[in-house]
């Protein structure tokens, strides 16, 4: 009887082993396709701020090439208001990668 025992205890101790492997793998998919999407996000909201970077250079040469001094360059509506989505973006974007980073702590 000690060896139906033994096989018995060692089939339920390998059951769950196998329980806690397949939990522990699924629970690691869901934090992979969490980070995936955040990956994406990341870069679309870096491409968001490449454009912008490059629409406020362009802005900033079409007001100098039209004669504009440096500090009504700065203050212009458009490039101010650019460089306020660009701080939003910024903010967004370390949002994103705090998120990412305690998702990988977790994990």
């Amino acid at each position: 009887m000690g060896m139906l025992q033994r096989l018995s205890h060692d089939l339920r101790a390998g059951w769950v082993t196998l329980r806690h492997g397949t939990a522990k793998a699924a629970t690691r998919a869901l934090e992979e396709g969490e980070l995936l999407r955040y990956r994406l996000e990341l870069r679309k909201v870096d491409q968001q701020l490449d454009d912008l970077h490059g629409d406020i250079g362009e802005r900033t040469i079409e007001l100098h090439d039209r004669g504009e001094a440096a500090d009504r360059i700065l203050s212009d509506s458009e490039v101010t208001r650019m460089m306020q989505q660009v701080r939003t973006l910024q903010d967004e974007r370390t949002k994103l990668l705090l998120e990412m980073n305690d998702i990988t702590v977790e994990g």
